[in-house]
């Protein structure tokens, strides 16, 4: 028995260890952000594939491993990299994509939410549409013990532990959706639930027809 259960354990994949991970957040005057990571890992016969959690409705432009184009499959959130096992060795992961809907439009300033997490260090680079004062910029992180930067048009975050972290700067900065853009959001989000319910409510006007039609039968 006591051998079946190491079998078990030699056997089962664990995650490949992830050493480094640096992402370039691109902010363009429209919120859009333009991502890219670069994520050195360990890899090995044990090692179970790459998995990325992408902001909701982001968009890969490619997947490079140590210079070359990388397969992947994006299911939802959740990006799948390469084969089922990582190979041996040192790997360079970079991977880009763009992600919308990242700001928060706030009363008196704007800011950018991002979470940091996943490697043994980690660092991130928020670059600004414009050249934004370093003393107009706010940066502010919580989850863990963290060292922060700001220069004109930047700020650049340093940990070894999950970090939400935040970076606030004046209004304009990034041009503000209108209320069509508002309204279109809000529909593509609750687009299948509203269509659910109108289809419950129908049925039930179609059943409360049919019964009463069949009482004063």
């Amino acid at each position: 028995m006591r051998k079946f259960f190491l079998s078990l354990l030699v056997a089962f994949p664990v995650q490949a260890q992830i050493l480094d991970l640096h992402s370039e957040i691109r902010v363009a005057k429209t919120g859009e952000l333009i991502v890219t990571e670069r994520i050195t890992l360990e890899g090995g016969s044990k090692a179970s594939g790459l998995e990325r959690e992408l902001p909701l409705a982001a968009s890969v432009a490619d997947v490079i491993r140590n210079g070359h184009p990388e397969k992947y499959v994006l299911d939802g959130e959740r990006l799948r990299l390469g084969p089922a096992a990582v190979p041996e060795g040192r790997q360079l992961y970079q991977i880009t994509y763009r992600a919308a809907r990242r700001i928060a439009f706030l009363g008196d300033h704007d800011a950018l939410h991002w979470s940091l997490r996943g490697g043994a260090r980690m660092t991130a680079e928020i670059i600004l549409p414009s050249g934004v004062p370093a003393r107009q910029i706010r940066t502010e992180a919580s989850g863990g013990e963290y060292q922060s930067l700001v220069r004109d048009g930047r700020a650049a975050f340093r940990s070894e532990a999950p970090i939400a972290l935040v970076v606030r700067f004046p209004k304009g900065v990034v041009d503000e959706p209108g209320i069509a853009t508002r309204a279109h959001w809000l529909f593509s989000d609750y687009f299948g639930a509203s269509l659910l319910a109108a289809l419950l409510i129908f049925t039930a006007g179609v059943l409360y027809l049919i019964r009463g039609q069949g009482r004063n039968s």
